[in-house]
């Protein structure tokens, strides 16, 4: 049984949701094409949603999503979404956005997606968003605060061991090379960060 959320789970909610917007019935054999697995894996996951209270389902019945369920699913799709949006919006190369966002949808936390939101709206609505860059673009001196960090869990939590969080204010102490770390300091420390894990980090610049 699964004992907390995982990536495998919300996926299959967030398609069992799709498949409701679109008037599509679930059946084991579409899902297993779409997620692309087998179909043993299909009916031995339902099992295991049905237990846990995300969906009914009965084999060779009908799969249907719960309240519970279909929240979940929900709210994995609603960032999903976002995340397209933004990463559209910062000129991620279109065959590349859908399975960034994939990984991504279930990296979040809600008060990443709200400030995904908010730059999205101030997009729309014509405010100057140009100031959001990546850390690797920044230049020695300049000032700003992270709005958003890409990546998966691993990346999140190392950024996050080393404070640096969206809303944290910083400095750049040593811009990057091609392949360079860039420095960058809060408050009264300086920190090394790697270009690898640099270019998942986007600043808001600040005078």
């Amino acid at each position: 049984m699964i004992k907390k959320r995982t990536p495998q789970l919300e996926e299959y909610l967030e398609t069992l949701v799709r498949y409701t917007e679109e008037g599509k019935e679930p059946k084991v054999k579409e899902l297993a094409k779409d997620l692309n697995v087998s179909a043993a894996s299909v009916s031995e996951m339902l099992k295991k949603l049905s237990k846990q209270g995300f969906v009914t389902y009965e084999r060779y019945g009908k799969i249907t999503l719960t309240k519970k369920g279909e929240k979940l699913g929900k709210t994995v799709l609603r960032k999903h979404r976002i995340i397209e949006s933004f990463l559209t919006f910062i000129g991620v190369k279109k065959n590349k956005i859908h399975d960034e966002a994939c990984i991504l949808e279930h990296a979040i936390s809600d008060n990443v997606e709200h400030a995904l939101k908010s730059i999205l709206t101030a997009n729309k609505t014509g405010l100057n968003v140009e100031n959001i860059r990546r850390l690797t673009d920044m230049k020695k001196g300049e000032k700003g605060k992270i709005i958003f960090v890409t990546g998966g869990a691993g990346a999140c939590k190392r950024l996050t061991d080393l404070g640096l969080t969206p809303g944290t204010k910083i400095t750049i102490g040593r811009a990057s090379s091609r392949i360079g770390p860039v420095e960058i300091c809060i408050r009264s420390s300086c920190l090394a960060i790697g270009r690898g894990l640099a270019e998942k980090i986007f600043i808001q610049v600040t005078k």
